[in-house]
């Protein structure tokens, strides 16, 4: 029986973990919370660690990454489940109001198919007759 402080929310983020100094690998949370997250990943880390987790947030270049303490609380196949050392870090509530308030978001920037683009900018010298 799981017991959580929070509603998970769906989210779909690009993260860095660090558990040491000079090891960085990269992850995607599929959910969080205040309390926590779930991650997806392709590597092990060990139950208890002490990891800092780096949100790769839209229109932030790579080194404005907020970063917030956590610890591996599980560790599945392809999936990791941490909690956060501090309840409800400021980035995160952050996220998750931005995402409650506006669910139809997306939080990864979205480029214009270049069809579209052309379309709009072709249409007028498309009429015919005058």
């Amino acid at each position: 029986m799981e017991h959580r402080w929070g509603q998970r929310i769906g989210v779909d983020l690009p993260v860095r973990i660090t558990a040491h100094a000079y090891s960085v690998k990269h992850a995607r949370i599929n959910n969080m919370s205040v309390s926590g997250a779930s991650l997806r990943a392709d590597f092990q880390l060990r139950p208890l660690s002490r990891i800092r987790v780096f949100i790769e947030l839209p229109r932030k270049r790579r080194f404005e990454a907020p970063g917030i303490a956590a610890y591996v609380t599980r560790v599945g196949k392809t999936s990791i489940g941490i909690e956060w050392c501090e309840f409800a870090p400021r980035v995160v509530t952050e996220i998750l109001a931005a995402v409650a308030t506006r669910p139809y978001i997306r939080m990864h920037k979205h480029e214009p198919a270049l069809g579209t683009a052309i379309t709009r900018i072709s249409t007028p010298l498309l009429k015919h007759g005058t």
